[in-house]
């Protein structure tokens, strides 16, 4: 008994086992890989619905502020309010200006050979600039853009461009008149190799009347 005894004495004791865990299936390996990942919702680079956020996507509301260019509505509103605030010697000379504007989309000079010839496709598109150029600053001064320097120079502007404006159109009359006569492309009569058109004239007619309105405002007291 005492040899038994000793001899198990002797035997390392055993630790016993556990257990080998069973391999995880297929499918329970395919549903933890789909687990959605939480979202941070400070993350700027994730979108609304849990994916990357597009980057041109535009969201004219992240930052409360809409370019008028793409609402024609604020545009058509800004100009009417500008059209109100014209008085007077502005109101005369924007509107001359206009009509200068407009003359030079009808037919400015009428030749034998090729017909008419609109003001923005001659010489009289000088003129077209002038006007544009005068609508101009009749604007800066009416919103008062450049509030910094003498209020004489935006009126010499305009007084000068008005004045250009005219003086070209009458240019334009004078050279654009020839009065030599030649047959006509159509039936037997004559016509003159070349002549000035209606909107020479009216081009003429809105100088005149944006020069006017330019010195009007030239003579009130200015602030």
């Amino acid at each position: 008994m005492d040899d038994i005894a000793k001899e198990r004495a002797q035997r390392p004791p055993t630790r016993s086992t556990p257990a080998a865990k069973p391999a995880p299936s297929r499918g329970t390996a395919a549903r933890r890989a789909a687990a959605p990942v939480a979202r941070d919702e400070d993350d700027p680079d994730s979108g609304a619905d849990g994916g990357a956020a597009d980057p041109w996507a535009r969201d004219n509301s992240r930052d409360g502020f809409r370019s008028p260019i793409e609402d024609p509505e604020v545009l058509l509103a800004d100009a009417r309010n500008f059209l109100g605030e014209l008085e007077g010697a502005d109101r005369i000379a924007f509107w001359g200006a206009a009509l200068v504007v407009l003359s030079c989309f009808m037919p400015w000079k009428e030749t034998a050979a090729d017909g008419d010839y609109l003001g923005l496709i001659s010489l009289g598109f000088i003129s077209f600039l002038f006007a544009v150029s005068t609508m101009v600053f009749v604007g800066i001064r009416v919103r008062n853009v450049m509030a910094w320097v003498n209020p004489m120079l935006p009126w010499g502007a305009q007084t000068a461009s008005s004045v250009v404006c005219l003086v070209w159109s009458l240019i334009f009359l004078k050279i654009s008149s020839d009065t030599n006569l030649v047959p006509s492309p159509l039936g037997n009569s004559e016509m003159m190799i070349s002549s000035p058109s209606i909107g020479c004239f009216l081009g003429i007619l809105g100088a005149v009347v944006a020069l006017l309105g330019s010195l009007m405002g030239l003579r009130r007291p200015q602030e």
